[in-house]
C-alpha cells in the first residue's frame, strides 16, 4: 500500500480511544486494507442480513491498494 492514511487517521483517533477496522485478506489480494462493517436495519425472519466490504481504495486519498509506489 502506497499510503499511509491508515496510519494517520488512527493517529488521530487514539485520543478517542479508537482505530479503523482492518482486514487481512488472503488469496490473491494479500494487502491489509479497510473493511466497513454495516449494521442490519430490519430484523427479523426473512431479512436480508448485513454484510461487509471490502475496500479496494483508500477511502481518504483515493489510492488502490496493493499498488506499489513506482
Amino acid at each position: 500500500m502506497t499510503c499511509k492514511c491508515i496510519e494517520t487517521v488512527n493517529e488521530k483517533l487514539a485520543s478517542r480511544n479508537t482505530r479503523l477496522s482492518q482486514a487481512i485478506m488472503f488469496g490473491e489480494a494479500k494487502h491489509p486494507g479497510l473493511m466497513i462493517e454495516t449494521h442490519q436495519i430490519d430484523k427479523g425472519r426473512g431479512k436480508m442480513k448485513a454484510v461487509s466490504m471490502f475496500l479496494t481504495y483508500c477511502a481518504f486519498c483515493g489510492t488502490k491498494y496493493g499498488e506499489d509506489a513506482a
